[in-house]
């Protein structure tokens, strides 16, 4: 899988990576009852776009990324841009590995889970569960299943449901795509009162 994604990044810019802020986190961040700014982990980061524009808005970004190239380009994005992000080369179900402890208040995904092969999803939804602050939230987007021609990848409700124990799915969206897309949100129990 790296393989095919450093492909990607080689032969140009990859389809997912629009440099454009999607304006489902926009909403999370600037709406009248956003998120106060905290910690925050983007999965699978790409060039940047999204980590540089949440340290615009006040938030301490952890960005990471599988592909070396890609990592390279976020962080100089995020020179560029004077925004202070922490950008780690680094599998996602290894987080241990990485280097990134938590807590963390936000975690945001643009179609990273969606790609981990099932038998690496639990360890996944394990590693965000540790870091997560109480309280946390998770924004996903991903493809459903039969977006592409394999068996396995793309997300589901029911999945993530299953997946993120001690979480609460609060809401699905279908996305605009021309293949089905969802922007899951999930909500990490609050702290014991």
């Amino acid at each position: 899988m790296r393989g095919v994604l450093e492909d990607f990044y080689r032969d140009g810019k990859p389809p997912w990576d629009s440099g454009i802020t999607p304006p489902e986190l926009v909403a999370l961040i600037e709406a009248p009852d956003a998120l106060m700014p905290g910690q925050a982990l983007e999965l699978g980061c790409g060039t940047g776009t999204n980590a540089v524009y949440l340290a615009r808005h006040g938030w301490q970004v952890t960005a990471v990324d599988l592909v070396d190239r890609a990592v390279r380009q976020a962080r100089e994005k995020a020179d560029a841009a004077g925004a202070d992000v922490t950008v780690l080369c680094g599998d996602a179900t290894r987080l241990d590995e990485v280097g990134v402890p938590g807590p963390y208040d936000l975690f945001f995904d643009l179609s990273c889970y969606c790609g981990i092969p099932p038998h690496r999803r639990d360890v996944y939804a394990a590693g965000l569960t540790e870091r997560a602050a109480p309280g946390a939230r998770l924004l996903m987007f991903g493809y459903g299943p039969g977006a592409f021609d394999d068996s396995w990848s793309g997300a589901t409700a029911d999945e993530l449901s299953a997946r993120f124990s001690g979480w609460q799915l609060t809401d699905v969206t279908p996305g605009t795509n021309p293949v089905p897309t969802f922007w899951f949100t999930l909500h990490r129990a609050p702290a014991a009162a």
